[in-house]
């Protein structure tokens, strides 16, 4: 269950490539299950690339979730720097 209701919202602006965007996710993926394990990982992280463009939502909600986020963060400043993609935070509904 998510704990705080944020859902991290991510695109990038230099590529347009669904698939790189796939590819460092599935890093930061790999690199969360290292520190939190595959089982916390499955029940504790919702995330999704968008077929459509180099566009993805990570829920934030939870530690793990929020561990996630801040890699892939990471991954994208080191990959686009921080002209080359946007992130938005979205509170869910009912929250600030």
């Amino acid at each position: 269950m998510l704990e705080n209701g944020v859902t991290y919202r991510f695109r990038i602006l230099k590529s347009r490539s669904p698939q790189l965007l796939a590819m460092l996710l599935d890093l930061a993926v790999a690199e969360t299950i290292v520190i939190f394990g595959t089982a916390k990982v499955k029940l504790e992280t919702a995330y999704k690339v968008s077929p459509k463009g180099p566009v993805c939502s990570i829920d934030g909600g939870t530690e793990c979730g929020e561990h996630l986020a801040k890699l892939f963060t990471g991954f994208l400043l080191k990959k686009f720097g921080e002209q080359g993609f946007r992130v938005e935070r979205l509170a869910k509904r009912g929250r600030p």
